[in-house]
């Protein structure tokens, strides 16, 4: 753009009435709320480079030099990268053309997927510790999948979903974009192939997020439909794993909608509450999801943020203890939402200390956190000179390495 002084704010407004696009249908095809694009536009919120990688193929964007100025020009490709995924890529891809002696059984299997899920949940290195169980773990339950026959080899083919949704989880926030859709397609196959309701519901449950982050919001949301249709008739005979099946249906499709700036999220969350409420016993927790009461009110502060409500944000999150999630993951997640509410109002200081707050508790949760790398980088550079040093400090220690 000819005009060296417009800011990057102005550069996204002036690109997106070029393109003919309205600020919703922006945000939707770049995951992002309406409110975010707004705030970004008129100068409220900075341009992260997050945000600048979902908004640019969007813009026809291919030099970040047309979003922040002609003397920038960064690769919209580079992801941070755990040490761990040439591992889980090897095992992803390898082929079992000839699968032979006995496979474990399908109870051995179980535990074996339980007990990986639940150290992501309990680790504050959940990422390193799934990329050392990943790929025996994913191996285990291809040879099973493959050597079981009848109703054992249905069993083992849902273990073997779960086994693609955890290296989901482990892959989404770094390496290769095309390996965390592997794991898409790879459980959802193996979940419609177990032909088990709740194993494809699941999937579905997985398939979403992975649709909403690249802008299918609209897609993911009808997916999320269809397994609700599949889910809620089994609930009153089906026992808690489909009650927990249905909330968490519920809390993704709240997060969707909000992410796509629709109030209609509130509706949803609404809905999910009323089943843990209601359907589920008291304490209960989710093994995999970690499903309860707390997480209800993790997903209520993330609605918040993402309509762009940092008030209601902080009164959701006023009542909730963070050492009641039941999850060292989803708390440091918790930590950094609260970082971006923070952020959302300008507070530099509340904003470095939830984010270090975020690192104490679980450190590869901010590490590879693309909005807590954005809000940390931004920090080592605006923060005040009161605590520069400390924001500096904290972004150098949360540096991701990269492959």
């Amino acid at each position: 753009m000819a005009d060296q002084s417009l800011t990057p704010g102005q550069r996204v407004e002036r690109l997106r009435r070029a393109a003919g696009l309205s600020r919703e249908r922006l945000a939707g095809l770049a995951g992002l709320s309406p409110t975010t694009v707004k705030f970004i536009e008129n100068g409220r919120r900075s341009l992260t480079l997050r945000a600048a990688q979902q908004i640019a193929p969007h813009l026809g964007v291919h030099d970040l030099g047309d979003l922040y100025g002609p003397t920038v020009a960064l690769s919209l490709d580079g992801r941070p990268s755990h040490p761990a995924v040439d591992d889980v890529r090897r095992a992803l891809t390898a082929w079992h053309i000839t699968v032979d002696g006995q496979p474990d059984s399908t109870d051995y299997l179980r535990g074996a997927v339980d007990a990986a899920w639940q150290t992501w949940h309990t680790s504050r290195h959940q990422r390193t510790e799934a990329g050392l169980v990943l790929p025996g773990l994913l191996d285990a339950t291809q040879r099973a999948a493959r050597l079981h026959t009848g109703d054992e080899r249905r069993a083992a083919l849902a273990q073997l979903a779960q086994a693609y949704h955890l290296a989901q989880a482990y892959l989404a926030w770094h390496g290769d974009r095309e390996l965390c859709w592997l794991t898409v397609d790879r459980g959802m196959s193996a979940a419609l192939d177990a032909d088990n309701p709740l194993a494809i519901a699941q999937a579905i449950w997985y398939a979403a997020h992975v649709l909403r982050a690249v802008g299918r919001s609209d897609e993911a949301l009808a997916r999320l439909g269809e397994a609700r249709v599949l889910i809620e008739p089994r609930v009153a005979d089906g026992g808690t794993e489909y009650a927990e099946m249905l909330a968490d249906l519920h809390l993704c499709m709240a997060l969707t909608r909000a992410r796509s700036g629709d109030q209609g999220a509130w509706a949803d969350w609404d809905t999910a509450r009323q089943v843990v409420e209601r359907a589920l016993p008291t304490g209960y927790v989710g093994l995999r999801t970690r499903v309860s009461r707390p997480l209800v009110d993790v997903y209520a502060v993330m609605c918040a943020v993402d309509l762009g409500d940092p008030d209601e944000a902080q009164r959701r999150a006023h009542a909730l203890d963070p050492a009641s999630i039941p999850s060292t993951e989803r708390r440091g997640r918790h930590l950094v939402e609260l970082a971006r509410s923070a952020d959302l109002e300008g507070a530099r200081e509340a904003t470095l200390h939830l984010l270090t707050r975020a690192e104490a508790t679980s450190p590869e949760t901010v590490r590879y956190s693309p909005a807590a790398q954005d809000m940390a980088g931004r920090l080592a550079r605006e923060a005040p000179a009161a605590v520069r040093a400390e924001a500096i400090d904290l972004a150098q220690r949360i540096s991701a390495p990269q492959q």
